[in-house]
């Protein structure tokens, strides 16, 4: 495994303990309509990821494939609108990590 395809199975994993502590953080969401956006995005960035495992338990996880881009690119959104709904909640860390997340992917995007 190169040190690209690490990086983007560090980002699938920290992706993944960014949905499990906004997740737990939904609770204290009383919208009940941004409640229901906070689930939808929350949804698409599990579902993203899910097919991103795929890629990797396939061995495609590469930075050269369009369609493994374009994933990360779709799960980035994702995340930051999952962040957003859970804004007034939110600490400096959990923020950090979404900022990282985001920063990995220009960082891959630039170096292609």
């Amino acid at each position: 495994m190169n040190q690209e395809t690490e990086l983007l199975a560090e980002m699938m994993l920290h992706s993944a303990q960014f949905c499990s502590k906004t997740d737990a953080l939904s609770a204290r969401i009383t919208n009940k309509k941004e409640l229901g956006e906070f689930r939808l995005k929350l949804g698409q960035a599990r579902n993203i990821l899910e097919r991103l495992q795929q890629s990797y338990n396939d061995e495609a996880l590469d930075v050269s494939s369009k369609t493994v881009m374009e994933e990360f690119r779709q799960l980035v959104i994702a995340l930051f609108w999952v962040g957003y709904y859970v804004r007034e909640f939110s600490d400096f860390r959990l923020f950090r990590m979404l900022i990282s997340i985001e920063a990995s992917f220009t960082y891959l995007l630039l170096k292609r």
